[in-house]
């Protein structure tokens, strides 16, 4: 009964904390060359003090994780895998019997893409999650993005 109370809860907290469609993360774009040929997409995000941006990698029945999907582009492939350049602080809710993994303050994020000629070209996209509170305050990350790439600066001869 406990555990339905809270779930009930949950749903209500979640509910008026969409309603107020506070964004409680705000991002930062940007790309980088390799000298490999490739490109580092990078997302930058500054979490707002007292909330939580939950992992990619937060385990399946767990809060909602962050997703970073790009648009269709034949400037580019990529395998689309999310890099965290912070590790994640981890924490056993109970709730859920799992353990959740998450970032306070700042988070960054690189995806490498593969350019499919030396040009320049836009990489546009989603990223969706949830930011909480530790009552479980919560509302959703949600933004487009876009981002421009330089062509690759071509080495001198001497």
């Amino acid at each position: 009964m406990k555990k339905i109370f809270f779930i009930l809860t949950l749903i209500f907290a979640f509910t008026a904390s969409f309603a107020q469609n506070k964004d409680n993360v705000s991002w930062s774009f940007s790309a980088k060359n390799l000298s490999n040929g490739n490109v580092e997409l990078l997302f930058n995000a500054t979490i707002n003090e007292g909330f939580r941006l939950y992992s990619p990698y937060n385990p399946a029945g767990a809060s909602m994780p962050l997703t970073i999907t790009l648009d269709e582009n034949a400037a580019f492939t990529t395998d689309g895998k999310i890099i965290e350049l912070q590790t994640p602080q981890e924490h056993y809710e109970e709730i859920f019997e799992v353990t959740e993994k998450f970032f306070r303050g700042k988070a960054g994020f690189k995806i490498i893409i593969k350019p499919a000629k030396n040009e320049a070209f836009t990489v546009t996209g989603k990223i969706k999650g949830q930011a909480c509170d530790d009552n479980f305050m919560c509302t959703m990350v949600k933004k487009d993005f876009s981002i421009n790439v330089a062509a690759a600066q071509k080495k001198k001869s001497r």
